[in-house]
């Protein structure tokens, strides 16, 4: 199990990897979800729980696609927790329905052209209502846990990502870690607005990036990358 730790002590853990990616964030007594993996994935998820720690206080939801929903309104009934979520996002977790995607790419576009309706028809999953919504910015100090929520839109209007004590930031899919070398992410609605939300995660100063897909990046691979994307 791959671990974090910031230099207070704040310890982040990826509970779930491969083609969707699943944290766990420890501060204290305070613990907080990050994203949930598919559902066929449930069983090794609560398995990586039983090791790690015996509930979880909030799951914060980067976007509410399939693959970072799917659990939640499982968890929720199971550990009882609280569902953070950004506010344009909240309707579509209360039925279950996937936000529109849109391909960065030749190919991705290709593919989101064709495969749209279907998409949305065939990921829908199981509805949840969220209790904490966020708009801009959102203290999780309140909450027991050393960080904040920072709206970063761009691959869906309500992306969030998560900075654990100025060090870490679990980043969804506004960030990919597939390809060497690369943070781009073939599926996105609002390419300038996300190079906007990588120009506002390179400057929080966190050290190490980590995407719902893939391994995590560095400050200076993602600061290259924005350079590179922000003045083609």
């Amino acid at each position: 199990m791959k671990t974090w730790q910031t230099e207070n002590g704040v310890v982040v853990r990826q509970l779930l990897g491969g083609r969707s990616n699943s944290f766990l964030i420890l501060d204290g007594d305070h613990t907080a979800m990050v994203d949930t993996g598919r559902r066929y994935r449930l069983k090794s998820l609560l398995n990586r729980m039983d090791e790690t720690a015996k509930t979880v206080d909030y799951l914060i939801l980067t976007h509410a696609h399939f693959d970072h929903a799917e659990n939640a309104a499982y968890l929720k009934e199971h550990f009882g927790l609280r569902i953070i979520v950004h506010q344009s996002e909240s309707e579509l977790l209360k039925k279950g329905e996937n936000p529109v995607v849109a391909g960065t790419v030749l190919p991705s576009r290709f593919v989101a052209f064709l495969f749209e309706r279907m998409f949305r028809q065939i990921f829908h999953y199981e509805a949840v209502t969220p209790d904490i919504l966020v708009h801009e910015e959102f203290d999780l100090a309140p909450l027991g846990i050393n960080g904040r929520i920072l709206h970063t839109p761009g691959h869906t209007e309500g992306s969030i990502s998560v900075i654990v004590d100025k060090e870490i930031a679990l980043v969804g899919d506004t960030l990919f870690g597939i390809l060497p070398g690369s943070v781009f992410p073939p599926f996105g609605q609002d390419l300038p607005q996300m190079m906007k939300s990588w120009g506002l995660l390179a400057g929080t100063g966190c050290r190490v990036f980590l995407p719902a897909h893939g391994g995590e990046r560095s400050l200076n691979l993602l600061s290259k990358q924005y350079r590179k994307y922000s003045n083609p």
